[in-house]
């Protein structure tokens, strides 16, 4: 079953609706790079500023560097905007007819081997999970930061071989069946979307981290609003809300804003301490919304300030690409930037500081190991792949489709991490690239062998 045997049935779009979904990838960059890092740069340039830093408990020591808000910050913050939308048209232009031959070589999974390989993924991390007792650490801490300590400790435990089909192979499979189901309206698919949301949803926030089920959670709302056949926008506004609705819970209970609930009656069951806890929850993600919002904004736009000044006054002392490239480098920039930024925290050194790391989008990131040569090298890179995203047709069958939603998570990640964390993290685009090239190969090997038997 190799070629495109299950192609989508056109799906009729405003001029809006199609306009968005065929530049989906980009606008998801540069959508969250304005939300996540300039937006808050904005305020911290606004008479704002300094009440923002203090809502977050951060230092406004930055707002002081000799480089903070010059002509070269504002450059090197806004070039995406002006640079991306011109590199990506271009390619989609040169790249448009290789990029649709490619895809009429993409095979739809049957149905029987859909099945196994999200049952053999799903079983495999599961088993990984029970053997590092994440349940017991997920629940584990009283306060925010054995909360972090706690999200540590099972990334080790885990580790990377399990982190790759959690947050790559089973999104992409995840809204591959949600396409389908949308399709044909087929129980099997239709069940099997259900299933796989819950369950993935589950196993994700149980790593303690929240942006990867917020991400999981989005990419299925892109989805219906790039496939929806009926209601489209109502579907998207809906799943929109219910996204910020997780946000504040699993914040919520991230940073242990609400009270911990301990049994009082020895034999009391627990589903009556988990609803109190619940509910407990709810309410303080309502009276924390606001604090939570603002520390969203500021997270990662704190990180900007200090790369800019790290890195045009003191050069390139992590090394450049090269020395980037080789095996545990001995300086990362987001480890150093992390440490300063932790560093200069008005209530004491954080004890995570060591540990944790603070990463920004891929010209950002260059221009940390080069300047900016090696920032405008990386933005056109990064722009390029998302160029070829944008030349997917997207009535090409369901495997092309969830290449266009993958598109939407890649455009996330270039604004948020460099380059390479966008290819070869664990939620890098090489690992759905090779799930479905095994598949591929999966498939000839399964058609050669039937034309042995058959000669």
């Amino acid at each position: 079953m190799t070629g495109n045997l299950v192609a989508t049935r056109s799906v009729h779009r405003d001029a809006v609706r199609l306009w968005a979904s065929r530049n989906l990838a980009v606008t998801v960059f540069l959508g969250a790079y304005f939300l996540t890092i300039v937006v808050g740069n904005l305020i911290f340039a606004s008479p704002i500023g300094r009440e923002s830093l203090k809502a977050s408990r951060l230092s406004d020591r930055f707002l002081a560097f000799p480089q903070t808000f010059t002509l070269g910050y504002w450059m090197l913050l806004l070039c995406p905007f002006i640079l991306t939308p011109l590199i990506v048209s271009a390619t989609r232009r040169l790249s448009a007819r290789w990029v649709r031959r490619a895809v009429e070589i993409l095979p739809e999974f049957s149905r029987f081997e859909y099945a196994v390989l999200c049952v053999a993924l799903f079983a495999f991390v599961i088993g990984q999970f029970w053997s590092a007792d994440v349940p017991a650490l997920f629940a584990s801490g009283a306060d925010d930061l054995a909360s972090v300590q706690a999200r540590f400790t099972i990334r080790e435990r885990i580790g990377y071989i399990t982190l790759v089909p959690l947050q790559a192979c089973l999104p992409y499979l995840t809204v591959y069946s949600l396409i389908r189901a949308i399709e044909s309206h087929e129980q099997f698919w239709i069940a099997f979307t259900i299933a796989n949301t819950l369950l993935l949803s589950l196993l994700l926030i149980m790593t303690n981290m929240r942006w990867p089920v917020l991400l999981f959670s989005l990419s299925m709302v892109l989805t219906a609003f790039v496939y929806a056949r009926r209601l489209p926008y109502l579907k998207v506004a809906a799943g929109t809300v219910l996204v910020f609705a997780a946000f504040l819970l699993v914040s919520t209970f991230f940073f242990r804003l609400a009270p911990a609930q301990g049994s009082s009656q020895p034999g009391r069951a627990d589903i009556v301490q988990t609803s109190q806890h619940v509910l407990e929850s709810v309410t303080a993600a309502r009276r924390y919304a606001p604090d939570l919002l603002i520390s969203a904004l500021n997270r990662m736009a704190i990180a900007y300030p200090y790369y800019y000044q790290v890195f045009t006054e003191e050069g390139t002392v992590c090394g450049g690409v090269i020395a980037q490239a080789r095996r545990n480098p001995a300086c990362r920039p987001s480890e150093m930037i992390n440490a300063r930024i932790y560093g200069l925290r008005t209530f004491g050194a954080d004890e995570f500081e060591n540990q944790g790391t603070s990463p920004l989008a891929v010209h950002i990131s260059g221009y940390a190991l080069g300047g900016w040569p090696v920032a405008l090298l990386a933005l056109g890179a990064g722009s390029i792949m998302l160029g070829l995203f944008a030349a997917l047709p997207l009535d090409h069958g369901a495997s092309s489709g969830s290449l266009t939603i993958l598109g939407a998570s890649v455009g996330y990640h270039l604004s948020q991490i460099p380059g390479e964390g966008v290819v070869f993290y664990e939620h890098g685009l090489i690992w759905p690239l090779l799930l479905i090239l095994g598949y591929l190969l999966w498939r000839w090997m399964v058609s050669a062998t039937k034309r042995r038997i058959a000669s």
